[in-house]
């Protein structure tokens, strides 16, 4: 009875440690399973990373787009079948906020003023964020000032800034709904630099729009920027229909300017009388 009893103990003892290595085998393949799949997964956020960070740079060293064509608003106005050419009577494909306007105008201006030699004037770009309503109209609510460069193209440099701003975005509850960059002094157009780009941003959100400032055209009749949509398959663009929300005189927005550009300029606006 007792050595019947001492192989049953000696039984359980066998099978107590079969269990124990079975679960430590099970623990082990199931660690470098999960080793291994945090490894993908860090592979796929790098190749990510790399895509999105390629996608929305902007690289002066890409091949050119052959035969740009800008279709122009008179065009747009005849296939919408719009009943006058008044601007104020035509159907708004997008609007923009006062805020976001300020924000990319003192943006522009703060790399191409009057304080920096002309041939030191550089373009800057951001992004644009928003929402889109019920009827599909897109509600630009705020920019986001991500870098500036040569006199040529700007770039976002640094991945860093962009998840950053998104971040910031999201918060807002708005998404990233197009881009936007400077043209001090040589006016509002989309080069093939700008196409390429927009084409990236396009492929990320079909109905992404490209913003484009020219500060020195703001003389109380224009606004100063268009904002702009691709056909890529063609390589054209055209200006898209846009109204400001907003108390924002268009007549006022050069003095408005004129009471900015001591930010952009680096001096305080308002000094103390000791401080003459």
């Amino acid at each position: 009875m007792v050595i019947l009893l001492m192989e049953n103990d000696k039984d359980l003892t066998n099978n107590s440690i079969k269990d124990v290595i079975k679960r430590k085998i099970k623990e082990k393949i199931k660690q470098e399973l999960l080793d291994e799949i945090c490894e993908e997964l860090k592979l796929e956020e790098d190749e990510l990373t790399e895509e999105i960070s390629s996608m929305l740079t902007r690289k002066p060293s890409e091949k050119p787009i052959i035969k740009l064509t800008k279709i122009p608003t008179a065009k747009i106005v005849e296939n919408k079948k719009a009943e006058t050419e008044k601007e104020e009577e035509l159907q708004k494909e997008i609007y923009i906020s006062v805020k976001a306007i300020l924000k990319i105008a003192s943006h522009a201006l703060k790399y191409a003023n009057s304080k920096i030699p002309k041939d030191r004037w550089v373009e800057v770009i951001g992004l644009l964020a928003g929402k889109i309503d019920k009827d599909h109209i897109i509600h630009i609510e705020d920019s986001y000032p991500m870098g500036h460069g040569t006199a040529v193209y700007a770039e976002i440099k640094d991945y860093k800034n962009y998840v950053r701003a998104f971040k910031d975005i999201k918060k807002q509850r708005y998404f990233i709904c197009g881009w936007y960059h400077s043209h001090p002094s040589y006016g509002c157009f989309m080069s093939n630099e700008d196409m390429g780009t927009q084409a990236r941003y396009q492929k990320l959100w079909d109905k992404a729009v490209a913003l484009v400032i020219d500060p020195y055209q703001i003389d109380g009749k224009s606004a100063g920027f268009e904002i702009y949509k691709a056909d890529v398959k063609s390589n054209s663009w055209y200006p898209l229909i846009y109204g400001i929300k907003g108390s924002l005189d268009v007549k006022m927005l050069p003095e408005v300017l004129k009471f900015i550009n001591p930010i952009t300029e680096g001096k305080a606006v308002y000094l103390e009388y000791d401080e003459d």
